[in-house]
């Protein structure tokens, strides 16, 4: 049998965990899965951050390996839209205040190497990996109205 895999989400002071995440919309609010219309980004602003991280279950595996992470569309951004994100973060109450996080990688060949919680290459156990930090950042000049829709990508080995 394979490894299970799901995104999970923390959020609020504290570190609230919501496993089994569904969508990772960015907004004006620190929740998980919220909606945009409710929470929208006003233009020159920057969402929450996001923590997000992947979490490995099932049987039958013995080692989760290679874990990689980035952005794989073609749609690319709006006038000076930008998606941040930063690898291997130990949680911290989001903020909506503008990050100095890289800009997310493009392709597979400059993405993100990911940990294992334990801050190793691997994962041996059923467990989380450290944590993906990421961003929506606008500014005065970005359009009005909803970002492109974009595809983030994890890709890992497993044994």
């Amino acid at each position: 049998m394979a490894a299970t895999h799901e995104f999970s989400e923390s959020n609020l002071v504290g570190e609230v965990v919501q496993d089994g995440i569904t969508n990772l919309n960015f907004g004006s609010v620190d929740d998980h899965e919220l909606n945009t219309t409710t929470y929208p980004i006003t233009r020159g602003n920057a969402s929450f951050e996001k923590y997000i991280r992947a979490k490995f279950g099932g049987t039958g595996w013995t080692e989760i390996s290679n874990m990689k992470f980035w952005r794989s569309d073609v749609l690319g951004y709006k006038t000076d839209e930008a998606l941040k994100a930063a690898a291997n973060v130990a949680f911290a109450t989001p903020s909506a205040t503008a990050n100095a996080d890289s800009n997310i990688p493009l392709s597979v060949g400059t993405s993100l190497a990911i940990q294992s919680a334990a801050g190793t290459a691997t994962i041996t156990a059923p467990g989380y990996t450290k944590y993906i930090r990421l961003q929506e950042q606008t500014a005065i000049t970005t359009p009005s109205g909803s970002v492109f829709q974009k595809t983030l990508t994890f890709q890992y080995d497993e044994v």
